[in-house]
């Protein structure tokens, strides 16, 4: 038996290093160890590392957009199981060279350091754990960001009083921008019209506008861009008048002038006479105007102070060399700290934001103020400047023929000089051209002076006080002129009775006008109809010391000029004028030389 058992046994150990696994084990009933169970698990055998796998995200939205110096991708990698490692990332454009990434983990964050082109581009992660290694790429496509369109305008509605001048735009190096335009005029029929230019008499332009970059795969483009302009009546805001041309500003803050256009007074680049509304040349906004005898001046946005046509007495420009006809807006200096203007026949006064005064051009009557102004340059005006205490700061100027007026900032007092013969400066013939205060009330420590105007030979003032408020006329001689101071007490300031407060008033060269509560009155010389009504008592009346209220229209008047000959004038954003028209001072071809009915404009560019 023994040796039976043992020859078994050699024959298990046998087959099992055989393979085999067929072969049943014996029973040991000798033993009292239970046999082994021949359906166990009896490997011993330690279990195999587990797979290696790499997930990259992002790039699912390719192509994507992205600002050309701050855009940024955002991608995210996962390895797995527990102890595998991101080893390296790495960049390629259009198949070329990997380029490795300063940093690689988990967030990758590309910017346009990496992603310095349009184009193809492909990301690939690398990660490890032992000895197995595994790799993920995102191949995705990238597009700068660009604008496109209409300088100046948002796609939509707009409007327009004059053809824009419209050019199109693209911020991508390389863009190809094509336009489609349609026009319609006033009844609604098809005008021809080519590019981005307005045909003649166009009521409604509609222009779309496409953009793409070239020499992308796939393409590149902005939506379309649609821009529709419609046709409507110009609102005036301001109005100025010279000796024979007149300005208006527009709500969009444009400059236009017409009339005589000796010496380039318009400011349209010509000397060309205009009998409708030429617009002044250059761009910015403007926000004041002022027409003198022969030149004009303006303050833009900005606040730079510009002046163009007659300079032979240095009204545009006092510095040495300057030119003696400017046809073109030109820059007094360099300050961009001017806040109103006022232009006289041959003399400028402007104020700065400091309350400064400064007064150049013609002084023949010290109409510049005090002392002896340095050659070539601009004067600054002290009143009293020998004295303890000078006065020399201002918050409103106006500039006459010959003389000036202002308002000090302390106190609101109201000052003149200049020319003085018809008592132009405070009812006083005599004296000197020294600044003298105009009297009481309007230059007294309980009134304020809120408005001041100067003419040709008279002024006018506006206080606001709590003894005797009103407006106050003063000059033209003893007669009173035709009539312009307004009282029959000439030429000493007194308060016209009718007028007790007024919102606007104006000085010309022989009549004067005023708003009150949006109603425009006017009176004095009314030859060539300068006052807006025909004068029917007595039947050969040429003037009037009444103030008379305009009628036609009554209402909605916001600012008014009274000129040499003329007057302009703003009622509900529509500007007429009135009065002498040999040079087209009136703004409408079809007045012949006159006209006492306050006319509008003739717009030139009415569908």
């Amino acid at each position: 038996m023994p040796h039976l058992r043992m020859i078994l046994i050699a024959l298990t150990l046998l087959a099992a290093a055989c393979g085999g696994d067929g072969v049943a084990t014996p029973t040991d009933t000798d033993s009292d160890t239970p046999d082994t169970d021949p359906d166990a698990d009896t490997d011993t055998t330690p279990d195999a590392d587990p797979d290696l796998s790499l997930t990259l995200t992002g790039g699912e939205e390719s192509p994507y957009v992205i600002h050309e110096t701050e855009g940024v991708l955002n991608f995210e990698a996962a390895c797995a199981p527990q102890g595998c490692t991101l080893d390296s990332c790495t960049l390629s454009y259009e198949g070329g060279e990997a380029v490795p990434l300063d940093e690689c983990g988990a967030s990758i964050v590309l910017t346009t350091n990496e992603l310095d082109a349009e184009g193809s581009w492909t990301l690939t992660v690398d990660a490890s754990l032992d000895e197995q290694s595994t790799s993920a790429s995102k191949t995705f496509d990238v597009r700068y960001a660009f604008e496109a369109g209409l300088e100046g305008f948002a796609t939509g509605d707009h409007t327009f009083s004059y053809p824009p001048t419209l050019a199109s735009f693209c911020t991508h190096d390389d863009c190809t921008i094509t336009t489609t335009t349609t026009c319609t005029d006033g009844g609604g029929d098809t005008l021809e019209c080519e590019g981005l230019a307005f045909p003649a008499g166009v009521a409604e332009v509609v222009i779309t506008v496409n953009a793409c970059a070239t020499g992308l795969e796939p393409e590149h483009c902005l939506p379309e861009q649609v821009y529709t302009f419609t046709y409507q009546a110009p609102t005036w805001t301001q109005v100025a008048t010279g000796a024979e041309h007149s300005c208006g500003i527009l709500d969009d803050g444009t400059l236009w002038c017409w009339g005589n256009n000796g010496s380039g007074r318009l400011g349209d680049g010509s000397s060309t006479q205009r009998s409708q509304p030429t617009r002044v040349a250059g761009d910015g906004v403007w926000t004041q105007v002022s027409a003198g005898g022969q030149h004009t001046c303006g303050i833009k946005e900005d606040r730079s102070l510009w002046c163009w046509g007659r300079n032979n007495e240095k009204q545009v420009d006092p510095t040495s060399g300057s030119a003696l006809n400017y046809a073109n807006p030109h820059q007094v200096g360099t300050d961009t700290n001017w806040v109103s203007v006022a232009a006289g026949a041959e003399h400028t006064c402007a104020l700065t934001g400091a309350n400064e005064l400064y007064c150049w051009g013609e002084n023949s009557d010290q109409q510049l103020g005090t002392d002896t102004p340095a050659a070539n340059q601009r004067h600054r005006v002290t009143i009293n400047p020998d004295t303890p205490t000078p006065i020399d700061t201002f918050v409103a100027v106006a500039a006459g023929d010959a003389h000036t007026c202002a308002v000090t900032a302390e106190g609101a007092n109201g000052w003149c000089w200049g020319r003085f013969s018809s008592g132009e400066l405070n009812g006083n013939t005599l004296g000197d051209s020294k600044p003298r205060p105009v009297g009481i009330p309007v230059s007294s420590a309980n009134a304020n002076t809120t408005l001041v105007a100067a003419g040709g030979s008279h002024s006018c003032a506006f206080v606001s006080s709590d003894f005797n408020p009103g407006t106050y006329c003063w000059g033209s001689g003893a007669s009173g002129g035709s009539g312009q101071v307004g009282h029959n007490d000439p030429p000493y300031p007194r308060k016209i009775s009718t007028l007790s407060i007024v919102d606007v008033i104006t000085t010309g060269s022989e009549h004067t006008c005023a708003i009150a509560a949006n109603e425009a009155y006017c009176w004095g010389n009314s030859i060539y109809g300068r006052l807006g009504f025909n004068l029917t008592f007595p039947p050969d009346a040429t003037s009037t010391a009444d103030p008379t209220l305009i009628t036609a229209p009554r209402e909605d008047w916001t600012a008014i000029a009274a000129g040499h000959e003329h007057t302009c004038g703003i009622a509900g954003g529509i500007m007429r004028c009135w009065g002498r028209n040999q040079v087209g001072q009136l703004g409408d071809p079809a007045v012949a030389n006159q006209t006492s009915t306050p006319t509008p404009v003739a717009w030139p560019y009415t569908p």
